[in-house]
């Protein structure tokens, strides 16, 4: 047994959303992640309408396919105060959008302070101020996520401000899981001095977040002379037997939504995905 899959709406970046599902289904995908704006060919110029909402939904819906989460993914601390605040208020409306396309559920990650890129580092990441400040975000969109039956997930990332899984884990503990849960991707958290331990390292990550996790990500861990990254499935150092194992334990009914692919590399990456899973009997 494995885990059900889906995938990122963004995959499939230009196509319609009645094609996406089309080929989406042809792979046995049964979930999508959507993007509320991404181009869709639907009403495009109104992102944010209940009606485009209910008109995909109903799309993925004819396929098989349900939308198990929207990605609101933005950074949430945005050094330039005006940009931040218009970003969260968008993350808002597209709060207020879940219940339209079918799901409770909306994906952000934490961003960074840095000036210019919200995937860098930044020494002011990991001040108390910047923490405070990200409890405090995360408290807002929470609410609003309360309001409407909703529930933020927030999606840690090693040079962002949420870095660590212990630090997500001391999020949930301090804010309470009314509205709010946690995106299981071990492949944001993983260090570059674990990959030589990563039964230990993606143990602890379980340990920490899975119990708020009701959503997993499939992607890839890759540390490079580029630096950190997060590929597609089979193009970095992540050992995938060792998250398979952990998902089939701990998580079997979490869907496992497929990252950072092209089309073209959907089948080769869910390939790799279910020999991971199948190579799971045979070392018991």
């Amino acid at each position: 047994m494995m885990n059900q899959l889906g995938f990122m709406s963004y995959v499939y970046m230009g196509w319609s959303a009645e094609a996406m599902a089309e080929e989406a289904s042809k792979h046995g995908l049964m979930y999508v992640q959507v993007d509320p704006k991404q181009k869709l060919h639907i009403m495009d110029d109104e992102p944010f309408s209940l009606v485009r909402a209910e008109k995909i939904r109903t799309i993925f819906e004819n396929y098989g396919i349900s939308v198990v989460g929207l990605s609101g993914y933005t950074n949430l601390l945005n050094p330039n105060l005006s940009k931040r605040e218009e970003k969260l208020a968008q993350l808002e409306t597209m709060i207020d959008l879940c219940a339209a396309y079918g799901t409770r559920y909306i994906a952000t990650e934490t961003g960074s302070l840095h000036p210019t890129n919200a995937w860098r580092d930044y020494e002011g990441n990991r001040s108390q101020e910047a923490w405070e400040q990200l409890v405090d975000i995360v408290d807002r969109l929470r609410s609003r996520a309360v309001e409407n039956n909703a529930v933020l997930l927030v999606e840690g990332f090693a040079l962002n401000v949420l870095a660590a899984p212990e630090q997500a884990e001391a999020l949930m503990e301090r804010l309470g899981t009314d509205g709010l849960g946690l995106i299981m991707d071990p492949f944001n958290y993983l260090k570059q001095d674990e990959l030589g331990r990563q039964k230990e390292a993606f143990t602890a990550i379980f340990d920490h977040i899975g119990k708020y996790s009701p959503i997993a990500h499939a992607k890839d861990t890759l540390y490079s002379e580029e630096g950190f990254t997060t590929p597609r499935v089979g193009a970095g150092q992540s050992e995938w037997g060792v998250y398979a194992r952990l998902l089939r334990d701990r998580l079997p009914d979490v869907p496992l939504i497929l990252e950072h692919a092209k089309p073209e590399e959907v089948a080769e990456c869910l390939c790799l995905i279910r020999q991971s899973f199948e190579g799971i009997e045979y070392d018991t």
